[in-house]
């Protein structure tokens, strides 16, 4: 029987082949590895000068500055996709360096708050969780927290009253903004429909699954919660119970779906804004929040109103809110497109003071562009 010739072995040929280009990738990595040591230090010292200076550590044009140079110089075979992930990673960790942030959220863990809390900072900083939307901005206007994130609307239900209530007690900025797509599971300990008695969750979720639960639970007791998290928190403790909640809240509190995207619309997002005391730069595509009250007499809207439309610029939202210290009397919540660091925008809000009883610009920020994995 003929023995194989050693020399001529397929698999060894292959490997000796694979071991220098082996050896070349381990070099390429310790590599990498040194210049995002070496960039981390270097944005350690970037940090340094801006405490010094006041500078904010939060600088989104700057960041997205960075991202369109890498586009600019690429030279492939790396995609724009692959470059927008390794690096914002890389930006992440380096703006962490700088100075560790501490961000507040509406908890227990696994909120939707807490959901789009991780997804804008990446993961990156210290998340508290907040047992109130009142707590955050309290955190934050005591520099407890650098930052909190608060719902602000939903694309089904509407604006989110009490964090537009919130703006007209504290002075805190608008920071940017972030739009979560939520899908409701209803979840509980068995995921046996036969056990539950009571469902528990957020008025907001209960108000996006009520047509859902009239059909499939119509006997049975919904309760209000704080979050749709602490109702995963209650349901987790009872085997009688149920809670509306996102499919994160099943891992972290142990609970088996009962079933699945129970919403009545399909397409729920929900808008999330960040709040702190940093405003941030002028980027070119950017929108102004502003709150003011009018005189409670004919016109006084309109008047207020006018100098957005002889301005052009372009109104995206309007909303109203007792001011609750006189009846009849409303505050009005305004997004406007544009920076307030454009003249145009700052005339504009300047006209629109001298007719408004009162007037506060919330914040200018970047317009929520969703990041492609």
């Amino acid at each position: 029987m003929e023995k194989d010739n050693p020399k001529s072995n397929p698999a060894r040929e292959s490997e000796k082949e694979l071991a220098p280009l082996r050896e070349e990738i381990d070099r390429i990595d310790a590599a990498i590895l040194e210049l995002i040591n070496q960039r981390l230090l270097i944005g350690e010292k970037v940090g340094a000068v801006k405490k010094e200076k006041g500078g904010q550590i939060l600088d989104r044009a700057r960041e997205r500055r960075v991202m369109e140079n890498l586009f600019r110089i690429n030279k492939g075979p790396a995609s724009k996709d692959l470059l927008q992930y390794i690096f914002n990673v890389i930006i992440t960790a380096t703006r962490e360096i700088q100075k560790p942030k501490t961000i507040s959220f509406l908890g227990p863990k696994a909120s939707y708050t807490h959901i789009a809390a991780l997804h804008y900072f990446k993961h990156s900083g210290n998340f508290i969780q907040q047992p109130g939307l009142f707590d955050i901005f309290r955190e934050v206007e005591k520099k407890e927290s650098h930052f909190g994130v608060v719902p602000i609307e939903n694309s089904i239900e509407g604006a989110v009253n009490h964090t537009l209530d919130l703006f007209s007690q504290f002075d805190l900025k608008i920071c940017a903004e972030h739009y979560e797509p939520v899908s409701h599971d209803l979840l509980s300990i068995t995921g046996d429909p036969g056990h539950v008695k009571t469902v528990y969750s957020h008025p907001q979720a209960i108000a996006q699954c009520k047509g859902w639960l009239k059909k499939k639970f119509p006997h049975v007791r919904v309760t209000e919660t704080s979050s749709t998290s602490k109702a995963a928190l209650i349901a987790s403790e009872d085997p009688d119970a149920a809670a509306i909640a996102s499919r994160k809240a099943a891992h972290i509190y142990e609970l088996l779906p009962v079933e699945s995207g129970i919403e009545d619309h399909s397409g729920n997002v929900t808008r999330f804004l960040v709040i702190g005391r940093e405003s941030p730069d002028q980027t070119g595509r950017d929108k102004t929040s502003i709150m003011f009250a009018t005189s409670h007499v004919p016109g006084a809207l309109f008047r207020t109103l006018a100098p957005v439309e002889r301005a052009g610029l372009n109104m995206l939202k309007l909303e109203s809110r007792p001011t609750r210290n006189q009846n009849w009397s409303y505050y009005f919540f305004m997004d406007i497109e544009g920076h307030v660091q454009d003249p145009v925008v700052a005339e504009t809000i300047d006209q629109i003071g001298t007719s408004a009883l009162s007037l506060k610009v919330l914040g200018s920020y970047p317009v929520f562009v969703p990041e492609k994995l």
